[in-house]
């Protein structure tokens, strides 16, 4: 596929150069071309995670950026990463005034884990069905890592496409573009192997085979007095592998009885636009207006038996029927849009804005009940229904089709005091309505004030002030969960937000700068019983930079983010009231002293988020052909959370606190060299070193392998309940060296 679209450019470019000679008698062309090496050396365990989002192979390096001038034409060709998995190649074109097109091709591969980091005990890896032995009594027989398969844990995702404009010198125009975006390789998804908690899960390597194909048209005219455009987009999505089958441990009987997990389904999306402009109205006014209508479908088969286990015998299972009233769900959702901008300046220092947004989504999809007979005995091999009951012909379950409304106006205003000060204040109103059971209306109102200064030339300021405050219709949750009585979601809680904000710039010298912005965010989650009761945010960002770009400069900057959330939680199944007293065990729930450990409380937890980063960067010019530039980056990140029981609570062990969530820290140098040759060539050499330190208490002292105790939970012995791990995550450290040679050509 590289070759191709290397292919593609190369001829376009061939084709484009020959009709500019012949229509221009000549062209001039400019531009410049790399070539180079670059070997890299990387310590690692997995060094997936250095190459995450980027190719650091030892490899070669070329980079064109070509520009074709001539009377009537012209042609922009360019590329990067030539050969490698980030490879980015563009053709742009046309005739001026008349037409323009475009093809592209960009690639890139998503690393979550190779080698060593990323092993399983199945067999079948990147195929739809995977398999490993099992035993009724033991579950998966294969449980050393040092057995397993290793896999390639990422995906490539590649994006090709066009476009062609055609206009012709008229306020008319119409174009239309096509592209094609796939995804190949290997992503990780979960599966419960028995009932949840206890009897354990599966990292699950999930083919990734998918492909979706745009096209659009559009079309509209142009003057100076305003535009108007109409669009229409169709856009096709396919999965290769709609269903991945998987030989279930706790089920034992051998990789013959295997589960299924239904993966993403075929769809089509639909959507027709029209946008438009008007300008040079009253009061310096522009009307600016748009609406849209999409729609996407999907037609999925509905699963007629679901995998069961029976009575109490060990790794005894069946399939029992769903007892779906439809044989196939037919997916229907549909959005509509609308908008409405008006901008005026009816005084020389005045201008203002009033808008209006309205978003609508409708959920026409199928309703599907599910009443077996029989309700399966592992919830995570079932359907699960509202409050977590599993379906039964007592207790149906039916899908939720979810709907909501949103309304959105505001209006802003800026006035110029003088030519150093201005004043600026809005307001904005967000309403929705939305089919949940737990609130559903939610209705935010924001208010904002800033000024801006300059009162001298050597100094800018800003400062913002924000309020916000959100009311939400609550309904008391689902009956069947008790506690959802007094749990709020922090997304639909109300709240009570003050945001403040400020901003300066000061050059007290020649090439001496000053930056400084800091920002203040609390929220009060007032009427929260359970749930998030505040959050509190600060960002602060100072810099410094002194020196002649001509022959010296350097800069430094830090930066500190903290952000602390408080919440409060109830755990039990007696008395739900956070206010209530903790209880003792179930039945009896009795009052906590003196009648045992408390299974009922309410405990409170605190989490700190931390982030610092510095920097110090410098460029020298010690000659005329010589340019030295250079970085030094510090960053980490550190995550802790606090926990407390209410007054009265009897625990059986104390709680612990959390001192690593995504801890991490990155140190990066660079070392960059430029030799001007001569006119028309220059080298470029450097060093680039990178070091990376994870730390997090879901991965540190990591298992492939994590078998619990034998327990009620764990009916047939530990190692059947066995969580089966890939390492994805658990093997992030790693120290990078790069050294790279470039020569370039320019002309």
């Amino acid at each position: 596929m590289k070759r191709k679209l290397a292919c593609m450019i190369v001829v376009g470019t061939a084709v484009v150069s020959p009709l500019v000679m012949a229509a221009d008698g000549g062209v001039q062309w400019s531009g410049e071309a790399s070539v180079g090496l670059r070997g890299t050396n990387t310590n690692a365990l997995d060094p997936s995670k250095s190459r995450e989002y980027r190719d650091t192979h030892s490899s070669a390096l070329g980079i064109f950026d070509v520009k074709g001038r001539g009377d009537d034409y012209y042609v922009n060709a360019f590329g990067e990463n030539l050969g490698r998995d980030d490879q980015y190649l563009d053709l742009k074109g046309g005739k001026y005034g008349i037409f323009k097109y475009q093809l592209y091709g960009n690639e890139l591969r998503h690393n979550f884990g190779a080698g060593a980091g990323a092993l399983s005990p199945y067999a079948g890896i990147g195929t739809a069905n995977l398999t490993a032995v099992t035993t009724k009594a033991g579950g998966i027989t294969n449980t050393i890592p040092a057995n397993w398969n290793s896999f390639d844990n990422s995906y490539k995702r590649q994006d090709i496409g066009g476009m062609f404009e055609f206009s012709n010198n008229s306020p008319w125009y119409i174009r239309a573009d096509v592209n094609e975006v796939r995804r190949d390789g290997v992503k990780l998804i979960s599966g419960a192997i028995g009932t949840s908690p206890g009897q354990g899960f599966m990292d699950l390597p999930s083919p990734v085979d998918f492909k979706t194909t745009n096209f659009s048209l559009e079309g509209g005219y142009t003057t100076k007095r305003g535009q108007v455009a109409v669009s229409w987009l169709q856009s096709k999505f396919t999965n290769a592998n709609p269903y991945l089958n998987w030989t279930n441990g706790y089920l034992g009987g051998g990789s013959a009885i295997q589960d299924t997990t239904v993966l993403p389904p075929n769809n089509d999306f639909t959507k027709f636009g029209l946008n438009g402009t008007l300008r040079q109205l009253p009061a310096g006014s522009t009307l600016a207006g748009r609406l849209s209508y999409s729609k996407v479908t999907d037609d999925v088969p509905v699963l007629q038996n679901i995998l069961s286990l029976v009575g109490a015998g060990v790794g005894v299972s069946t399939n029992v029927a769903t007892a779906a009233n439809r044989t196939l769900f037919q997916g229907n959702v549909v959005n509509k849009t609308a908008s409405l901008s008006l901008t005026s300046h009816p005084l020389a220092a005045l201008d203002t804005r009033v808008y209006w947004n309205w978003f609508r989504k409708d959920n026409n999809s199928t309703a599907v009940t599910f009443n077996p007979v029989a309700a399966p005995a592992a919830a995570n091999l079932s359907l699960s229904g509202g409050g977590g009951t599993v379906c039964s012909a007592t207790a149906p379950c039916t899908n939720d089709l979810f709907n909501y409304r949103k309304d959105n106006v505001g209006i802003e205003g800026g006035y110029r005091i003088n030519r150093q000060n201005k004043i600026s204040a809005g307001f904005d109103y967000f309403g929705t309505n939305r089919e949940r059971p737990d609130s559903n209306k939610t209705n935010d109102r924001k208010y904002y004030t800033e000024w801006k200064s300059s009162p001298f030339d050597i100094l800018d300021t800003r400062i913002k002030y924000q309020y916000l405050s959100r009311s939400s219709n609550y309904l008391g949750g689902d009956p069947l969960v008790p506690l959802d009585k007094f749990v709020r979601r922090f997304d639909l809680s109300n709240v009570k937000q003050n945001l403040l904000k400020v901003t300066f710039d000061v050059s007290p010298a020649p090439f001496l700068d000053f930056g400084f912005e800091g920002i203040y965010k609390n929220n009060d989650f007032n009427e929260t019983p359970l749930g998030r009761q505040k959050d509190n945010r600060q960002e602060y960002y100072a810099s410094v930079s002194y020196g002649d770009p001509k022959t010296f400069r350097m800069m430094l900057f830090g930066d500190i983010e903290l952000t602390q959330y408080d919440s409060l939680h109830r755990v039990g199944a007696c008395n739900p009231d956070p206010q209530a007293p903790a209880q003792g065990p179930t039945p009896a729930c009795l009052i906590s002293p003196g009648g045992g450990v408390s299974s009922t409380y309410t405990w409170s937890a605190k989490n700190l988020d931390r982030s610092y980063q510095a920097g110090l960067g410098a460029d020298w010019l010690p000659g005329e052909k010589w340019i030295l530039k250079s970085s030094l980056i510090w960053a980490k990140t550190q995550g802790s959370a606090d926990f407390a029981a209410q007054s009265g609570t009897v625990l059986s062990a104390p709680f612990l606190p959390i001192q690593n969530f995504d801890n991490t820290t990155r140190v990066s140098l660079n070392l960059k060299g430029t030799y001007k040759y001569s006119r028309n060539w220059n080298f470029t050499g450097g060093y680039a070193f990178e070091r990376y330190r994870f730390s997090d208490i879901g991965y540190d002292n990591f298992l492939y392998t994590v078998t619990p105790a034998v327990s009620a939970t764990c009916t047939g012995g530990g190692a059947r309940c066995a969580s089966f791990l890939s390492g994805q995550s658990a093997y992030q450290n790693y120290n990078a060296n790069v050294f790279y040679l470039i020569g370039t050509y320019k002309f």
